[in-house]
């Protein structure tokens, strides 16, 4: 393969780090064992034969096999091999969570990834039965064998169905809003959420009127783009480009949606799991 890319003996040899005399040694033991000539020599060039560039593109073949059999081994050998399940919730869809899982398979392809879609309050047991090896979650107060590390933040928004008299309009005003009906995340599934977004309201001074509470944050954008009701929503949504709904900037408010990364303090050293949260890290954490 050497000779083939320099077609000079002497260049060739100081490729494969021995002198010219044994490596054309080596080169006619070849040619002798496989029966046929490799290359045609004169005084002034070095040219392969057809013979030769069939060789040549077949041995490249044979050492790129050869190349990734040690690359699959070392990753066998390095404990990146395997299978690893990620909890996550359908927002995570418009933070990155699809840039990293295209990263990771890309960079991991022996490693099978797996995706399931629960809420914070499932995902926490999941991790604790080992159903999963890393999760997404909302919530602040973990159990003691969880660790987790903090990867976003970012402020709610106003959502409002279109059809809305302050539809349209970019800068609101939340304590304008206390007498409408709102549509909530379910309390059951991320209580962190639920929390937060009362939490922004009483800042505001009221008290939402929850009229409908749903599982999943689609749901409660579907629901107020059918006028029954408006929410608050992390800013990610807004990347959604749902139709029938309005986002609005609020006034500023410490209140702010976090998530956080989780995964068994038990599994920290877990070549994989740390492959993994570099990723996340790199295309998620902000």
């Amino acid at each position: 393969m050497a000779l083939a890319e320099e077609l000079h003996f002497g260049r060739a040899a100081k490729r494969c780090n021995i002198s010219q005399p044994p490596f054309s040694v080596s080169i006619r033991q070849l040619e002798e064992q496989l029966g046929f000539a490799l290359v045609e020599r004169s005084s002034h060039e070095v040219r392969l034969t057809a013979a030769g560039t069939t060789f040549y593109r077949e041995a490249c073949k044979a050492l790129s096999q050869v190349r990734q059999a040690a690359d699959i081994a070392a990753r066998v050998h390095g404990g990146l091999d395997g299978v690893l399940s990620v909890g996550f919730f359908a927002s995570m869809l418009y933070r990155g969570l699809d840039r990293a899982v295209d990263r990771f398979r890309a960079e991991f392809p022996s490693v099978a990834l797996q995706l399931l879609e629960l809420s914070t309050s499932d995902q926490i047991p999941a991790l604790l039965g080992r159903q999963i090896h890393y999760g997404f979650v909302h919530s602040m107060t973990l159990p003691a064998e969880i660790a987790a590390c903090e990867l976003l933040h970012e402020p709610f928004l106003l959502c409002l169905p279109k059809t809305h008299p302050a539809s349209g309009e970019r800068v609101l005003k939340l304590s304008d809003f206390s007498s409408e009906p709102f549509v909530l995340f379910s309390r059951a599934f991320s209580p962190s959420y639920y929390d937060q977004v009362v939490a922004r309201c009483l800042a505001a001074g009221f008290h939402p009127d929850i009229q409908h509470q749903v599982r999943h944050w689609l749901t409660v954008v579907a629901c107020v783009s059918k006028g029954m009701g408006i929410t608050l929503v992390p800013r990610a949504l807004a990347n959604a480009k749902l139709p029938d709904v309005h986002f609005a900037v609020i006034e500023e408010s410490t209140v702010e949606s976090v998530v956080h990364g989780a995964w068994l303090k038990a599994e920290a050293e877990s070549a994989i799991l740390g492959a993994w949260r570099r990723v996340v890290g790199q295309e998620i954490a902000v």
